[in-house]
């Protein structure tokens, strides 16, 4: 939960807030425009420091690194965070490079430095669409948390609003003031249902990108994340584009009704593929082009290529060996070839 809730919740951009008045509803993925590569927070859960940093704005999407490590590795009063980034985090147990759609606001792809490979995506991607969708509402401050006990049913509450700490650059700063932001998770079976969300971001920064408090309540579940530091300047000791999966096919060819379908897995980021078949049983080995209509199944990364009979049975030879060849449109580099090798006949 904690990592989830933190490369999750953590891994958006605030939207503008306005500092004065009344604010209007807003879904987090909306607004982003003034955050900054290198802008970081830092949280506390467990015994265990993880900062959060933007690595790279663009208008088509954003990319977040996330580094973990024992608090026992990590002297607050002395750190400078961007030195211990660039000395590529000594001590640390893991850093992820986080890859988000910034106009969908769907999470694209996960690639962990410390395991050298990708993380499952399907789950995390489906919590972090909910986020980024979740209306939010500017709590007053008659609604938000107060310093001090309740006072009776028939007395005027007097008491000040309650502010977390905020601590940047590794100074403590005077009497911060926040704004606030509730939502309600919605009822989707799990631990997260029907509990309230609020976020608390910097009343005098309102630009900064992560909210420096986050809490999670119900009647059956609570959860708080502090931060312990934030600030800006952070440049990653990686450099390059992230990682990304090549396309794999995930079955045979099927035999659906009057035609055939081809199933891939295929990350998000790819829409469009170029299919051939290898005739294994000619001496050259030709090369055949393979039309077809690509459907993505909205709730996986599985992708159909479907193919007509008629496409098939035109460029095909009876009892010829044929393999199967990919290349996504999005990245020509990548060259897949099938596991399967099939004869063809018509089925």
């Amino acid at each position: 939960m904690r990592t989830i809730l933190f490369s999750l919740l953590l891994s958006v951009l605030s939207p503008i807030l306005p500092s004065y008045g009344e604010a209007a509803p807003f879904a987090l993925k909306e607004k982003y425009q003034m955050a900054h590569a290198g802008d970081f927070i830092v949280t506390e859960q467990d015994h265990t420091y993880s900062l959060l940093f933007i690595r790279e704005i663009t208008a088509d999407h954003l990319l977040l690194e996330e580094i973990a490590a024992p608090d026992s590795q990590i002297d607050l009063n002395t750190i400078v965070w961007s030195k211990w980034v660039k000395a590529k985090a000594p001590g640390h147990t893991s850093w992820t490079l986080y890859e988000i759609d910034a106009r969908s606001g769907n999470l694209i792809e996960a690639f962990s430095y410390s395991k050298r490979g990708w993380l499952f995506l399907d789950e995390t991607q489906r919590f972090l669409s909910k986020l980024l969708c979740l209306p939010l509402t500017q709590l007053g401050n008659a609604d938000r948390k107060k310093i001090g006990p309740q006072p009776a049913a028939h007395e005027e509450d007097r008491r000040a609003v309650w502010n977390p700490p905020l601590t940047i650059q590794g100074k403590k700063q005077p009497k911060p003031q926040f704004d606030v932001w509730k939502g309600v998770w919605p009822e989707d079976g799990t631990q997260m249902g029907k509990c309230i969300v609020e976020l608390y971001f910097s009343k005098a920064n309102p630009a900064f990108p992560f909210p420096y408090w986050i809490e999670i309540k119900s009647p059956h579940y609570a959860f708080k994340m502090r931060s312990v530091d934030s600030g800006s300047g952070i440049i990653s000791a990686y450099t390059g584009p992230i990682p990304h999966r090549p396309p794999q096919f995930a079955a045979p060819l099927q035999k659906t009704e009057g035609a055939y379908r081809l199933p891939l897995n295929s990350p998000l980021y790819f829409q469009s593929f170029h299919l051939y078949a290898v005739d294994l049983s000619d001496p050259v080995r030709k090369t055949i082009p393979i039309p077809h209509e690509a459907r993505r199944d909205p709730k996986s990364e599985i992708v159909y290529l479907n193919i007509t009979e008629e496409s098939l049975a035109a460029r095909l030879i009876p009892n010829h060996r044929y393999q199967w060849v990919l290349i996504p449109e999005e990245d020509g580099k990548i060259y897949v070839e099938s596991d399967e090798v099939f004869l063809w006949k018509l089925i």
